[in-house]
């Protein structure tokens, strides 16, 4: 909810005017996320971004694909892990660079899973094909459920739906994997400007050096911003970097090529001829509604032009 809506998919028409702008002022962006590349949706992949941290900052990749940084949950962990979930009696998703897969299917599964990754395979020995850099649990066991002491030290359980959690390395977050790309660039974190609205961006808060919460955030994420903005279907993302002086609004003048502009159009008749006038309510709304109510009750007969 800070570049697209998720349920509904909806994103503002100022969200790939930012992208512009910022790309022609020679500033760069990532897109931090949770979720793995492969599940990165093409309106958000079609804003170009400059880097993608992904899978909680274990797999980063720049906009050629170019591999910045990887760290993959050692196999020997993530076996041990299998073992322990089979003893819970709990099913698990194994997560790669650019696939992942699940133990098996079930009505749970598929309600915590499918807004995200809406059709991914059983293969529950995934792991012995592909690096794993993120795991998932899947039941409804809530806060009781813990990683046994054996793994507690290397991995950390984050609750993130009320039947899953996302098992990372414990070091892994986003905002070490800001922290990557930054070191990567030779820059400081206090040239980092973020925009987040949930806890797992709490971090993230804490190391960049202007922090911006979403109008919608949760209220820890509101007391450590710099600056609370609006909601993303009020621009909250322009709004914000308009205050801080990094974007401007983008004017237009559909006069200047009128025959392709839509919109009313008055015809004011007089003894040499008519004119005609097309009106913009898009820019004038208050103006124009006032003088179309206006012509339609007669106000303008017989009025000397």
């Amino acid at each position: 909810d800070t570049l697209r809506n998720s349920k509904t998919g909806f994103i503002p028409t100022t969200i790939p005017t930012v992208f512009k702008q910022l790309r022609e002022k020679g500033i760069l962006t990532g897109i931090a996320s949770g979720r793995g590349i492969f599940g990165v949706v093409p309106e958000i992949r079609d804003l170009k971004p400059d880097f993608f941290v992904t899978l909680n900052g274990a797999y980063i990749e720049d906009k050629k694909g170019q591999v910045i940084y990887q760290h993959q949950i050692e196999k020997s962990d993530v076996e041990e892990y299998i073992s322990w979930a089979k003893q819970e009696g709990i099913e698990y998703g194994l997560v790669g660079s650019h696939d992942a897969k699940l133990s098996t299917r079930t009505d749970m599964m598929s309600e915590a899973i499918n807004p995200i990754y809406p059709d991914l395979d059983v293969d529950p020995d995934f792991h012995e094909k592909e690096d794993i850099y993120q795991m998932w649990t899947f039941e409804d066991k809530g806060d009781d459920l813990h990683l046994p002491d054996s793994l507690s030290d290397k991995l950390r359980m984050v609750r993130w739906h009320q039947h899953s959690s996302d098992i990372v390395p414990i070091s892994g977050s986003k905002a070490t994997g800001v922290e990557k790309v930054v070191e990567y660039l030779g820059l400081k974190p206090e040239k980092v400007m973020v925009f987040g609205d949930g806890l797992n961006d709490l971090e993230l808060f804490d190391y960049a050096g202007i922090s911006v919460a979403m109008g919608i955030s949760h209220d820890k994420i509101k007391e450590k911003a710099d600056y609370i903005t609006k909601t993303l279907e009020e621009d909250g993302i322009f709004d914000a970097l308009e205050v801080f002086g990094m974007v401007e609004k983008e004017l237009h003048f559909p006069q200047v090529d009128i025959e392709t502009v839509e919109g009313p159009l008055a015809t004011t008749k007089t003894n040499h001829g008519d004119l005609r006038i097309k009106l913009f309510p898009e820019h004038a709304p208050k103006t124009v509604a006032n003088f179309v109510s206006l012509s339609k009750d007669g106000y303008y007969d017989g009025v000397i032009f």
